[in-house]
């Protein structure tokens, strides 16, 4: 037997939920369980109700009688039942609420209004004789005065209990002095009465016990009906379960038929590609024999040449050593011209008197001082040069001598001095290394993988495009008497956006005295001043747009571009410039890109690729290392020459990204076939260190997501 069950047996409500009708009242309610209910004033408020009202309060306390037809009000019954509700209300909050419900629903206003205390004690006699006592009663039963001042709100509920009771107590007496006189009449009464609410008692027991039978065994087919419904439901479940375990296998079974299929058919084309590959192996090792057979010839016929030319320069050697001591020095010859020139200047200044000579002289004039400031020109260049590199001036002063001599001496002499000056000046091409290109705000520098830097102009950069941490070749070219050099070949970009330089798109503005200002075209407040040495290179005029560059927390600008304006046609105009064609769309494309304003460098992400594995085909690893270290993520690479070595680790890692531009076709393949298998996502990466970047911030939910 349940615990409903039990309860109905002995005697107790279930415990009632908040219906909808409860919820009109709840805040009030609630608010009244914690007061007692005023048994005796409740059962004197149900005496003084019609039958239609007790009705109601029967079907909301739920009395079984209430819900038959009814040819007589059983008022004893009634009576009878409420007084076990009220007694029961005291244990049990349910009952509680459900007979102040009943209350609340027979008020004739509603409780919710609120009337102040005062004005309701003022209006008592007005209000109870318009609505009558009980209302006025259960108004100020239900009034918010008891929260804030309980003491007084006691003190007027007893005067009205006593007012009813002074009320019904002569009432009362009259009823007993009329009952007084016949007693036989009275006392045949009661009998019937007792009788007859005995009989109703019996009838009313036999009707519990049967309803409590009916309910208990309704309750026990429900239960009965609820456990074979859960029953067939988990059969169904079962049953839907094994049917998509079924079909499920079935689609496993095909995929791993077709797989199965591909990978024969695979294996077929692969060994066919693989003897063709072989032939063309065996081709081409015959023919790289033939070509080391034929080099060894050159080699040999070489090395004859190179004794007979090495001969010949010891012998060139020793002429230019006689060459040497026989001429003066290269600079007094200079010294020696320059005097000359100026003894001429001297004599050309007397001949200008003469009016018929005078253009003629003043002509010859201008040359020679141009042949002056040449000659002065190369002698200070000379100088500087043979202080800074001692052996490349004694190179220099070896090769003139040998010209001279050369001169000198017969034309066989001449020509083989030629020959000895191409040997000497031959270019020497070093082995190339891979460098790292770091952004200032002019220009930047190259870090080279031994430690060796230099730096490159910012025309080198806008010529190659370089960005922030872009990876280079960089192969040195050296020759005779020239200083070391680097060609520069762009292999994998860098990412401007985290470089410690801001660009911005402007103007140029004149400050006072020698000052020059670059000034944002967003932000005319933000100036920063103009380097000296871009203003004695670039001769900036006020108003010419420009893009400049500024260091993070710096406040000097470098110019890197400057689009000119036109000047006026004439000087008599007025000093309004007119832009050409080509000066007006540059103006217009700084316009639209200083729209917005260049944001400064990016705040690195912090790592959000924890315990992931991110393998990369194709490259050089350093290019890709600092990028993934960012993210959080362990970096597994290969250059793509050797993919086997990788592919254990491609089986673990969460993304493979491939650098096609610098990996072979069949890392390429296995890589994607191996990431395929494994449900690991692949991507391939635009040429760039931003676009890894945003790789893997765009796809960190799948990355993290995959392969676990």
């Amino acid at each position: 037997m349940d615990i409903k069950s039990k309860a109905r047996l002995a005697g107790w409500f279930e415990p009632a939920e908040w219906t909808k009708e409860m919820e009109v009242y709840r805040s009030l309610l609630e608010q009244e369980t914690h007061y007692p209910l005023p048994s005796e004033m409740l059962l004197h408020y149900a005496g003084a109700l019609t039958d239609k009202e007790k009705l109601a309060i029967a079907l909301t306390l739920e009395f079984p009688f209430a819900k038959r037809e009814l040819r007589k009000w059983p008022e004893m019954l009634f009576a009878k039942m409420l007084r076990t509700a009220v007694q029961q209300a005291q244990r049990s909050i349910a009952v509680k609420r459900r007979i102040l419900l009943s209350i609340l629903q027979l008020l004739p206003f509603e409780i919710h209004e609120t009337i102040p205390f005062d004005a309701l004690l003022r209006e008592k006699d007005e209000r109870i004789t318009a609505n009558g006592f009980w209302p006025y009663y259960w108004m100020l039963y239900f009034h918010e005065i008891k929260l804030t001042d309980p003491e007084l709100w006691l003190h007027e509920l007893k005067k009205l209990e006593e007012r009813l009771h002074s009320y019904t107590a002569p009432r009362n007496d009259d009823r007993n002095g009329q009952t007084a006189g016949p007693a036989s009449p009275s006392e045949s009464d009661d009998g019937k009465h007792d009788k007859k609410l005995k009989l109703l008692e019996s009838m009313y027991k036999k009707e519990l016990s049967a309803r409590q039978r009916a309910e208990h065994e309704l309750a026990q087919k429900d239960k009965l009906l609820r456990m074979k419904s859960k029953e067939l439901s988990q059969l169904e479940d079962e049953l839907e379960r094994l049917r998509d375990a079924a079909e499920h296998a079935d689609s496993l079974s095909e995929q791993q038929t077709k797989l199965q299929q591909d990978r024969e058919r695979k294996w077929k084309q692969e060994q066919t590609g693989w003897l063709e590959e072989r032939q063309s192996f065996l081709q081409h090792l015959r023919s790289l024999n033939a070509q080391q057979g034929q080099l060894q010839r050159t080699i040999d016929a070489q090395r004859k040449e190179l004794q007979e030319q090495q001969a010949e320069t010891a012998l060139l050697q020793e002429e230019l050593s006689d060459a040497r001591k026989q001429l003066l020095a290269s600079g007094e010859w200079t010294d020696r011209l320059c005097r000359s020139l100026e003894d001429e200047l001297a004599g050309l200044g007397q001949a200008i008197a003469s009016q018929d000579r005078s253009a003629i002289a003043r002509s010859r004039m201008r040359k020679v001082l141009d042949l002056l400031d040449a000659l002065e020109a190369y002698r200070d260049m000379d100088g500087l040069e043979e202080r800074d590199d001692p052996a490349c001036a004694a190179e220099r002063r070896i090769e003139v001598s040998s010209g001279s001599a050369a001169g000198a001496h017969t034309p066989a002499a001449s020509h083989s001095g030629q020959e000895a000056f191409e040997a000497v000046s031959r270019t020497v091409n070093l082995p190339p290394q891979y460098g790292t290109f770091y952004r200032r705000d002019h220009g930047g520098c190259v870090t080279l993988e031994n430690g060796d830097s230099f730096n490159i102009t910012e025309s080198l950069v806008q010529q190659h495009g370089l960005q922030h941490e872009a990876e280079l070749l960089c192969t040195p070219v050296q020759q005779p008497g020239k200083p070391l050099y680097y060609e520069l070949q762009l292999l994998f970009q860098g990412d401007d956006a985290f470089s410690p330089i801001q660009q911005f798109d402007g103007y140029i503005e004149k400050g006072d005295g020698p000052l020059w200002f670059c000034v944002d075209m967003n932000d005319p407040a933000c100036r920063y001043q103009l380097h000296h040495r871009d203003v004695d290179i670039q001769k900036p005029s006020p108003g010419d747009p420009c893009t400049f560059n500024v260091a993070d927390g710096g406040h000097i600008a470098r110019l890197t571009k400057v689009y000119r304006q036109s000047a006026p046609h004439s000087a008599g105009e007025e000093q309004k410039p007119k832009q050409s064609a080509q000066a007006q769309a540059e103006l217009a494309a700084a316009g639209r890109r200083g729209k917005e304003k260049r944001e400064p460098a990016k705040a690195k992400q912090p790592p959000f690729l924890h315990n992931c594995v991110i393998t990369i085909v194709g490259g050089v690893r350093k290019w890709f290392e600092a990028v993934v270290r960012e993210c959080g993520a362990e970096l597994a690479h290969d250059s793509g020459d050797h993919p086997e070595r990788v592919m254990s680790d491609l089986r673990r890692s969460q993304a493979l990204f491939l650098l096609i531009t610098s990996t072979s076709h069949r890392a390429t393949w296995e890589g994607v076939d191996i990431a395929k298998t494994n449900g690991i996502p692949h991507f391939v990466i635009q040429g760039s260190k931003s676009n890894l970047r945003s790789l893997l911030w765009e796809n960190r939910e799948l990355i993290l997501a995959s392969n676990r």
